[in-house]
Formats: structure tokens, C-alpha cells, sequence
């Protein structure tokens, strides 16, 4: 009988899609939380691997013992690495320090060559994004405001008080249903429906304000997604491309990535849908490590790279996620824990991780189908240092 009701919910459900939602639910039914390769299935837009690739150097072999050290997971305990990279369904393992692979580990056929969705890492490329369409002078600073990019917008309430830094702040005031409330309220919730969508900008017009911008800070895809439409806007060029450009191919990428995006010539899905692999990703970590430059050739700014990474009074009180207490600033996760020491990291759905260490010059990547438990992070860039 269970199994009756479940096929009649369903069947209800996709009969109200096809009505009121243009076939988006059969899409929402059919790939449901996505994985690391959903996005296989949608457009997407590459981004070609630089011609000057940078190269870390690789150790013969991988230093002894991480296996063995025991890491927290979930609340189960110490459990040893190794069981926490079974256990989290983890696909890579990678650490660097001082610009040298002293551990990589790979789940089955996983390679380093092997691409990844990294979900809301795509975010923290949007904030590096940000910082270099400033230097470059497509806009002038994150007080500007959104409707000076996109003026649809200016007859819709609220939307004439918000400004870039807003959006960068994830304080925008949007409207935005998250995931997690049960079958369906996820169905139907924005998170859902901005990942499966086919024409982001459309519905992106439609969205409404909850409270005064600047006030409360809310965890959305949407201010990110109206931050990428704005850098589209200022740069005149799609953000892949512009990212390609000028990060990319910069920082010395040995393989390609790819943002998805909604549909051909559309715009990108920013907030969930960066493609790369994990040892391109830990470049975009050694960037922020070495305050922007490769060599001596200047990506980003410094000074763009500092504010970033400087917890500011009205981001203190957004969260506190973690036993390290790590609060959201400019898109990135900065630990407040009374031993914090400068470390950060961007993080996506179901175990994406890129962590940054300066104080042990480490910087380590994580890919994972479902590796949400603990942060070890730390424990190990100073177990290895």
C-alpha cells in the first residue's frame, strides 16, 4: 500500500509540473539531489586548459602514516583516515605543501584527470571573479548597485536599495527556499528549481524580497547567480570565458573545466555547477596562498584577497558552523575558533572541499559523493607539518 501512495504522490506531482512548470519537475524527479556528475546531462560551458600548465611536484611516494591518523567523522569519534575516506564515499585526496604533493589518494577509477562538480565552490570563484572584474575596471566597487547592471530590475521592489556587496554578503533580502524540509518541500523549493532550471534569468526576474537588504544574512544561490548576471553585464563577455581568461589559464590549469550552465548562450549556473579537477582546484588555493600572483606575474589583487579573507564585524554573527565556528565572508568559510590561525576553505554539497593553510603553507582538496563528516583539515596540514 505504501509503495501505491508513493506512485500516486508522484504521479499527482508530475501532472501539476506538466501544467504549471513546463516539464521542470519530470527534471527534478528524474536526477533529484544531484551527484558529482550530473552535471554530464545539462549544457555546459569548457574553459580551455592553459598552454603554460604549472606543475607541482610530486613526491615518490605518499607520506607514511595519514592513513592511520585518527580524524573526526560525523560524531561517531576518531576514526582512522583511511576509514574516513571509505566512509565519506571520498573520490580524492590531495595535499600540498610548499608547493609539493606529499599525499594524493583516488577512489577507484577516480584520476587525477578525473573531473568533479565542486557545487558551492563555483560560489568562491564567483567572489574571485568579482575581485578581478574590479582591478580590471568593469566595476567600480561592491557599493554599487545591482540595478545600475541590470536595469529590468529597477521597477521591483527592494531591488533599488541593493547593492554587490549585499549580494557578496548573501544579504540581499531575496526570497529563497532551500532544500532539506522533506520530498516535498524539496521538490518545490528554489534551490531545486534554480539547479534544474532552463532559462535562469526569466526566473530570476520573478523573484521577490523577504526583508530589507543589507540586515540578514541568508544562505542563497540567488545572490550569487544575480552577482554572475552582473559580472556578465560589466565584462560584456559570459563569465566563463572571462574566468578562463583571466584566472584560468593563469594560474597554469593542466586540464579542462567547465561551468554548467541553463541552457545554449544562457547564463551560468554559478552557485552549483563548477567542473574541474581536484589538483586544477588546489591552483586556485596556492592563488589565495601566495596573495594572487604566479611567479612574479600578478592574477589578482592582494588587497582583494585580504578583504576576502578578513572576518568584517557584520559577518561575525552569520553563522557558526562546526566545532571551528566558521563564518561565511565573501563566499569563503573563515574558522573564529579561539585556535583559528588564518586557515579558509570553499565548500560544496556532499564533501567538496578546498583548504588553505598559510600558517603550515599546506593546501589540501577533498572530492567526495558524500563526505559531509568532520573537518580534518587542520589536524592533518599539522600532523604533516
Amino acid at each position: 500500500m505504501r509503495h501505491i501512495r508513493v506512485l500516486s504522490i508522484l504521479l499527482i506531482l508530475t501532472l501539476i509540473g506538466v501544467y504549471f512548470l513546463n516539464n521542470q519537475i519530470f527534471t527534478i524527479l528524474k536526477y533529484q539531489k544531484p551527484s558529482t556528475q550530473t552535471f554530464k546531462n545539462f549544457p555546459v560551458r569548457k574553459m580551455a586548459h592553459s598552454k603554460q600548465p604549472f606543475y607541482f611536484f610530486k613526491t615518490k611516494t605518499n607520506l607514511k602514516n595519514l592513513d592511520t591518523l585518527k580524524v573526526d567523522y560525523h560524531g561517531e569519534g576518531l576514526i582512522p583516515f583511511s576509514e574516513y575516506f571509505d566512509k565519506g564515499k571520498l573520490l580524492a585526496f590531495v595535499v600540498i605543501r610548499n608547493d609539493s604533493i606529499i599525499y594524493q589518494k583516488y577512489k577507484e577509477e577516480f584520476h587525477e584527470h578525473s573531473i568533479s562538480n565542486t557545487f558551492s565552490i563555483g560560489k568562491t570563484m564567483i567572489s574571485i571573479l568579482l575581485g578581478k572584474a574590479i582591478e580590471d575596471g568593469y566595476i567600480n566597487d561592491v557599493n554599487q548597485k545591482v540595478i545600475e547592471f541590470i536595469p529590468e530590475l529597477k521597477d521591483k521592489p527592494n531591488f533599488n536599495s541593493i547593492t554587490l556587496k549585499n549580494l557578496l554578503e548573501m544579504k540581499s533580502g531575496l526570497h529563497f527556499k532551500r532544500t532539506g524540509e522533506g520530498m516535498f518541500s524539496d521538490l518545490f523549493s528554489d534551490e531545486a528549481k534554480f539547479y534544474y532550471t532552463d532559462d535562469l534569468k526569466r526566473d530570476l526576474l520573478k523573484v521577490k524580497a523577504d526583508t530589507t537588504s543589507g540586515t540578514k544574512w541568508h544562505y542563497s544561490n540567488i545572490d550569487v547567480l544575480f552577482l554572475t548576471w552582473v559580472i556578465e553585464r560589466a565584462s560584456k563577455k559570459y563569465v566563463s570565458d572571462y574566468f578562463k581568461e583571466a584566472i584560468w589559464q593563469q594560474i597554469g590549469s593542466q586540464y579542462e573545466g567547465s561551468w554548467g550552465v541553463d541552457k545554449d548562450g544562457g547564463l551560468e549556473n554559478s552557485p552549483s555547477s563548477f567542473q574541474c579537477t581536484a589538483i586544477d582546484l588546489a591552483k586556485i588555493g596556492r592563488l589565495y596562498l601566495i596573495k594572487g600572483k604566479r611567479d612574479s606575474v600578478s592574477i589578482l589583487s592582494s588587497k582583494w584577497i585580504n578583504e576576502s579573507l578578513a572576518v568584517t564585524a557584520s559577518n561575525k554573527n552569520n553563522t557558526a558552523k562546526g566545532w571551528q565556528k566558521s563564518t561565511h565572508q565573501s563566499y569563503w568559510w573563515i574558522p573564529q575558533d579561539i585556535a583559528a590561525e588564518g586557515d579558509f576553505a570553499a565548500e560544496g554539497l556532499r564533501g567538496q572541499r578546498l583548504y588553505v593553510n598559510p600558517k603550515t603553507n599546506t593546501i589540501i582538496v577533498q572530492f567526495a559523493e558524500a563526505g559531509y563528516g568532520g573537518f580534518p583539515y587542520r589536524k592533518i596540514s599539522h600532523y604533516l607539518f
